[in-house]
């Protein structure tokens, strides 16, 4: 069998597992997370077996799809880079679940029915497994936002310390990445017609060309949730290179940060804050301290946020659920329109 004739196989069975799985989308456009999972089963069966038949698929006691668990899922999920908690069942437990892998499995025994060799078996699983993994990313993960109460009338600074508060309770803790992306966004709004940068948040400092997370003139800030002792060496190399370094660190930090810079003499040339402050301080300035234009500008701090997720970041779970006050000022989420480093909506130029 030539190359060619082994991609068709793949082919094959992906053209067919995509007609199933879109089958199952219901009017709004959602699937069960149900049938995700089972994708991921029946595929994981093909790699050792084939035909699937109903021995092979439906468990000892002839209820649930063999194999099929939360654990079996996450393994799948993490072998494919894909490190977010998912269900925790794994679609075991579904009435719709064993239906639907014998109706998969149905399926691919009927699109191949003189049978398959190994290394074609092998090759069609791997395939249907990429697959049910991309769907879950699009259909499930890329969906979800962080749930936080954003209550306009309180201090920005303490929404900003509840967004870091959720992310740091999450089991993947990405306070780190949430907490360079608020300042990003903070920075684009206050500085408009400066280059701030979009990169992903784990990206060094060599990758970026940059001094620190941010440049701009000759300051360079860094974001930690973290700071260690290596803090120390990036600032001494900001400050042989003639740049003036700014340590934002979470609140209950900022002692800790204050501390390793004076215990190396650093204290009278390293400026450190807490990111809480940096970006709420700023934004209140920027409403003018009025509760109106405050509640526009938290809203609109928010949304640069999402769109630096949503453009930087390959875990759209990241973003912020926007309740309907700020949708009423920003507007409903619209992937197809970006607006960067412009304050005004009414800015916003078309998707690139």
């Amino acid at each position: 069998m030539t190359n060619n004739d082994k991609n068709d196989v793949v082919d094959l069975a992906l053209n067919a597992a995509v007609d199933w799985y879109e089958g199952k989308r219901s009017k709004k456009g959602n699937v069960n997370t149900n049938i995700m999972c089972v994708g991921l089963a029946v595929a994981e069966l093909l790699k050792n077996s084939f035909p699937l038949t109903d021995k092979i698929v439906k468990s000892e006691n002839d209820s649930q799809v063999r194999g099929l668990s939360g654990s079996m899922v996450s393994r799948i999920l993490k072998d494919n880079g894909v490190e977010q908690e998912f269900t925790s069942e794994g679609g075991r437990t579904s009435r719709g679940s064993l239906p639907a892998a014998q109706e998969l499995a149905g399926i691919l025994n009927g699109l191949f029915a003189e049978g398959l060799m190994e290394k074609d078996r092998i090759m069609v699983a791997k395939g249907l497994q990429n697959y049910f993994v991309r769907c879950i990313q699009i259909d499930y993960f890329a969906k979800q936002r962080m749930k936080i109460d954003i209550d306009p009338s309180k201090p920005v600074s303490a929404i900003v310390a509840d967004i870091l508060c959720a992310a740091y309770t999450r089991p993947d803790q990405p306070t780190g990445i949430v907490a360079q992306h608020l300042v990003g966004a903070k920075l684009e709004l206050r500085f408009p017609n400066l280059d701030i940068g979009r990169d992903k948040a784990n990206a060094a400092d060599q990758q970026t060309n940059r001094q620190g997370d941010f440049q701009l003139g000759s300051t360079a800030f860094h974001v930690t949730v973290s700071p260690m002792q290596k803090l120390v060496a990036r600032a001494q190399e900001n400050i042989r290179e003639g740049y003036r370094p700014v340590m934002l660190v979470p609140y209950e930090k900022v002692q800790f940060a204050t501390g390793l810079f004076e215990s190396e003499g650093l204290d009278s040339r390293v400026g450190v804050q807490s990111i809480e402050s940096f970006v709420g301080t700023n934004i209140e300035e920027m409403g003018e301290f009025s509760s109106s234009s405050i509640r526009e500008c938290i809203a609109r701090l928010v949304r640069r946020y999402n769109e630096r997720i949503y453009y930087c970041e390959t875990d759209k779970s990241l973003m912020v659920e926007e309740p309907e006050w700020m949708i009423g000022i920003v507007g409903e989420w619209d992937a197809s329109k970006r607006c960067y480093a412009l304050i005004s909506s009414s800015e916003c130029d078309a998707g690139d």
